[in-house]
């Protein structure tokens, strides 16, 4: 009876030690976690086994965990589905609509760089560079003229980013903040088919005309240029147009014995017909565009160029990323 005991206590020791070895050696329980680690986040699928070169989703979110389990961040990973790159985040989440965290470029819906956008940022931002330095220059001008300049800059004038032609696009319109009414100083369209913005008008600071925008209810835009109240040029652009039309020209000119002769285009009109048809015309071009000038320096320039786009900016600019 000791002998069988003895046996029986030795079989139940023996039990349990294998299980004990078994739950030590061979049975991993599957505790995904993660560990932060010298100031890097790591995944793990279970305590001692980390996720490797895999995509995850984790509350929602997608990250993309590397070699040793090391959660890729701030980087361009390629999505095995798509075959794009797409931007995690410096916290390793998939982005979309944003931008990176250096912000030099704009993450889209599907988390793939906005390369539209980004190229419409950095034509306007070269554009206007390039309007600074015009508007700054001081050579081939008139002793008049240079008196005129040695008084403005760039810093007189300012800028808007504003849909000219409403298309969708953001264009860029510079004015002369100096004069007593907004003068425009130059428009330039973005075109997005050869992604660059294009000037459909430009003056300067010494030019003898002077021009405004106005804006019709239905989105048409008017360009007025005159010299003089005798001089006046109607130019119109319509929704999507790439460039202004040239529609009316009111001027005048004198005959043999110094008579003012009236000029609608290359007709001969009666002074009555010149102003009432000139009244008229003007009363249809609407009112000036509403919008807001900034300075046209570089700080005014890449703050507002780098604001977010809207929704059906972004939505525009994946349709021409896309094809």
């Amino acid at each position: 009876m000791r002998i069988k005991s003895f046996c029986e206590k030795n079989k139940i020791k023996a039990a349990i030690l294998s299980m004990l070895l078994l739950s030590c050696f061979s049975i991993k329980v599957k505790a995904e976690s993660w560990l932060y680690d010298s100031g890097k986040w790591y995944y793990y699928e279970t305590y001692d086994e980390p996720v490797e070169n895999q995509w995850i989703t984790y509350n929602g979110n997608e990250y993309y965990i590397g070699s040793k389990g090391l959660m890729a961040a701030d980087k361009w990973v390629v999505d095995e589905l798509t075959g794009k790159k797409v931007y995690l985040g410096i916290n390793g989440v998939k982005q979309k609509n944003t931008y990176t965290y250096k912000r030099d470029k704009f993450v889209g819906e599907d988390g793939t760089e906005l390369v539209a956008f980004n190229n419409w940022r950095k034509e306007a931002k070269k554009s206007l560079q390039k309007t600074i330095t015009a508007l700054n220059k001081k050579t081939n001008v008139t002793s008049d003229q240079k008196a005129i300049l040695s008084q403005l800059s760039a810093k007189d004038a300012g800028f808007s980013l504003y849909d000219v032609n409403s298309d969708g696009f953001r264009d860029i319109v510079v004015v002369n903040r100096f004069a007593d009414s907004e003068q425009v100083l130059e428009v330039l369209l973005w075109n997005e088919e050869e992604q660059k913005f294009q000037s459909v008008m430009e003056l300067d600071y010494t030019s003898d005309e002077s021009a405004v925008l106005r804006k019709e209810q239905s989105g048409k835009v008017w360009l007025i240029i005159s010299k003089d109240i005798n001089d006046v040029a109607f130019f119109e652009l319509d929704i999507n147009d790439e460039n202004f039309k040239d529609v009316e020209h009111f001027h005048y000119g004198y005959n043999d014995y110094g008579d003012i002769i009236y000029y609608i285009d290359d007709d001969e009109v009666t002074a009555s017909v010149w102003n009432t048809s000139l009244l008229r015309r003007e009363q249809e071009t609407g009112s000036g565009i509403w919008t807001i000038y900034h300075d046209l320096d570089e700080n005014s320039i890449n703050a507002e160029v780098d604001t977010y786009p809207t929704e059906s900016e972004i939505a525009l600019f994946s349709t021409y990323d896309k094809g």
